[in-house]
């Protein structure tokens, strides 16, 4: 993932938060643009673009994010979009994602729920021929 690369357009109005290795954050984060997390945040991440978890970072609390890159740990439970979990990586929580790819090594320890969406949305309304059913 090209996370603050060098040719990031910073004048696009993205914001980047980064709690380094050196820091221990506790509390609720909330993030409208991206995190990345090479220390230690206890507490919840609330409606972050990207949160990116690196091979030494780790979060203890909930994380709710369009995308979430795990290389170090979290434990708590992730909702997202997509969800990478790295070869050196452990979540211990339930998960809830659109897609979700985990690499060779990477621990899951939780529910998960993978998918959903429309195809949700279309089994929880009653078909035509329940519509017809139900109306007499």
């Amino acid at each position: 993932m090209g996370f603050l690369k060098k040719d990031s357009d910073f004048s696009s109005g993205e914001h980047f938060s980064v709690v380094s290795a050196e820091c221990y954050f506790q509390g609720t984060l909330s993030v409208q643009g991206s995190l990345r997390v090479d220390g230690t945040l206890e507490g919840s991440v609330d409606n972050a673009r990207h949160v990116i978890v690196g091979t030494d970072g780790k979060i203890v609390g909930d994380v709710t994010a369009e995308i979430v890159v795990c290389g170090g740990a979290i434990e708590g439970n992730v909702c997202a979009e997509m969800l990478e979990v790295l070869a050196a990586a452990s979540i211990k929580g339930d998960i809830r994602a659109k897609k979700m790819i985990v690499e060779e090594g990477g621990r899951i320890e939780g529910q998960c729920v993978i998918g959903g969406g429309e195809e949700e949305d279309k089994s929880a309304q009653p078909s035509a021929k329940e519509k017809e059913k139900n109306a007499k």
